[in-house]
């Protein structure tokens, strides 16, 4: 018999906790239900918690504590919350009565649309799978900019979701609706870019990529290639701070091998990588530069078309992963690849959520047992040798993809 470890055991604990509440068949007492009434505890953080308890038989039964169901301590005076809803049971001429209760709600908000960028393809196409194994109604969200973003957020805090997971780019443009979620009682926890931004936005968990040691991989692997003079890092989202970090990292790591350079080339979407490669053939062909290394996907493509175009021998390298791109690592055109692991990030942002509302319907404060941890992911660097065998991680990726397309449509 197969022997589950203690992570496929946490897992499966917290999926059958979630299924039942998304599939959950009640079934009626014998007598209908006349009587409920609600009870409410002050806790230690200064929160009031309610929850629901109904009368069957002459007899109270346990209280049933909502989703939504905690008062904030900063709470206006005067001013009515209201919690998530509650099943009530009963029987009619001595019928069983089979409420099914809604599946919970979840939301998954992303900063760049899938059609458009490969990592947020993948990461929000491995976030819906992981709701469907949950059995949630996860609601997924991809913004242009940070107004749309703050428009997604109060979008979902309007369903009444139970949890919240988003990328944070830009936390103070951020924080106002997330604080508007905490107040109704929605967890919220965050992922990908952000990391030092988390506490800021009181997130109750934080995980991504550790940008920073990305940048000073790639650094120090230019260096190991014999790269000098100075490196481009192109940054195609002015107000990320993760790809700020990226670079930061690209510089500590660089060393004396020569300076980097921060280009900013913001994108929106394919239709722009022409213009990114006329900029990167123009500051190429001014002189001086050594190395290229971008930070996604697509400002990958377009530097490899810049530097061919020039028939120029400056070393590229890239973020990000797609079968172009490691085909061009394996044919040496591109010295290497920093893996950014969308799969792992979108499935643990469903995960994370999970985990803070498991720990709520114990009766535990996952403020005080998560207290804002982060968990950042090492980067994985594809150079030539290893670029073939991550095709494994395309075709799963692309996969996992086009299922959840096929499925349930064209996704956000």
């Amino acid at each position: 018999m197969r022997r589950l470890s203690k992570s496929h055991v946490l897992t499966l604990v917290v999926g059958i906790i979630l299924g039942a509440l998304a599939l959950g068949i009640v079934h009626a007492a014998t007598s209908l239900t006349s009587e409920v009434r609600i009870g409410a505890r002050l806790l230690d953080d200064g929160r009031v918690e309610v929850g629901l308890q109904q009368q069957q038989d002459s007899s109270w039964v346990s209280l049933e504590a909502p989703a939504s169901r905690f008062l904030p301590p900063t709470a206006e005076r005067g001013e009515w919350h209201y919690s998530t809803g509650i099943a009530v049971t009963g029987t009619i001429a001595d019928e069983p009565v089979v409420i099914v209760r809604r599946p919970p709600v979840m939301c998954v908000l992303g900063h760049a649309h899938p059609a458009d960028d490969r990592f947020w393809q993948w990461t929000l196409a491995a976030s819906r799978v992981h709701g469907i194994q949950y059995g949630v109604d996860l609601r997924l969200y991809a913004a242009d900019d940070s107004d749309d973003h703050a428009a997604d957020l109060r979008d979902c805090i309007a369903s009444e979701p139970i949890a919240i997971a988003t990328s944070l780019p830009y936390a103070e443009a951020l924080a106002a609706p997330l604080a508007e979620a905490r107040d109704a009682g929605i967890l919220v926890v965050t992922f990908n870019s952000g990391a030092d931004d988390a506490d800021s936005v009181n997130s109750l968990l934080h995980i991504g990529l550790d940008d920073h040691s990305g940048g000073v991989q790639a650094g120090a692997e230019l260096n190991n290639a014999g790269v000098t003079g100075t490196v481009l890092c192109v940054i195609h989202e002015t107000d990320n701070v993760g790809l700020r970090q990226r670079c930061e990292g690209l510089k500590a790591g660089y060393g004396d091998a020569g300076v980097v350079e921060e280009m900013f080339v913001d994108t929106q979407g394919p239709a722009d990588v022409d213009a990114v490669q006329g900029l990167l053939e123009e500051r190429v062909s001014a002189g001086g530069i050594g190395g290229v290394v971008t930070l996604n996907h697509d400002t990958g493509m377009a530097a490899l078309a810049a530097v061919e175009a020039l028939e120029s021998d400056v070393a590229v390298a890239s973020f990000g992963f797609s079968d172009g791109l490691a085909a061009a690592v394996r044919e040496g055109k591109m010295l290497f690849l920093v893996w950014d692991h969308p799969v792992v990030q979108g499935y643990l942002a469903v995960s994370a959520m999970a985990l803070a509302f498991s720990l709520e319907l114990s009766d535990l404060n996952s403020e005080v047992f998560l207290n804002g941890a982060k968990i950042l992911i090492e980067p994985t660097l594809a150079d030539q040798d290893r670029a073939a065998e991550l095709q494994s991680m395309f075709r799963f990726a692309d996969r996992l993809s086009g299922q959840t397309e096929e499925s349930e449509g064209d996704g956000p």
